[in-house]
C-alpha cells in the first residue's frame, strides 16, 4: 500500500532563552482568578512575533508587560501598564500593535 506522507522526522528542541529571574513576579490578580483558577503565576506569555531586526516580542497577559527578546536571547521590558495585553502584531511599516 502506498503511503502519501513522508516519515515523521524527529527534531530535537533546545531552549533558546527563558524569562529571567528579575522579571518573575509570582502573584494573583483578576486575570489569574478567571483564567488559572486563582493560582499564582510568574507570567503568561502570548502573542509572539518577530520584527525586522530578528527580535522576538511577547506579551505577559496577567501583569500587563511587553517584552523584547534580542537574537542573543537577552530580555528587555519595553512597557508595563494596567491592562492585560493578549496578542501582538508587527505592521509591515514596523509599528507594533497589541490587543
Amino acid at each position: 500500500m502506498h503511503h502519501p506522507f513522508q516519515q515523521t522526522e524527529l527534531v530535537k528542541a533546545e531552549v533558546l532563552t527563558a524569562l529571567p529571574r528579575r522579571f518573575r513576579k509570582k502573584g494573583r490578580n483578576d486575570w489569574t482568578e478567571a483564567n488559572r483558577g486563582g493560582l499564582e503565576v510568574e507570567c503568561f506569555l502570548e502573542g509572539p512575533c518577530f520584527d525586522r531586526d530578528g527580535n522576538l516580542w511577547v506579551v505577559d497577559i496577567p501583569f500587563g508587560r511587553i517584552f523584547r527578546i534580542d537574537p542573543a536571547g537577552v530580555w528587555d521590558l519595553v512597557i508595563q501598564y494596567d491592562g492585560w495585553p493578549n496578542g501582538m502584531k508587527i505592521h509591515q511599516d514596523g509599528r507594533l500593535f497589541h490587543l
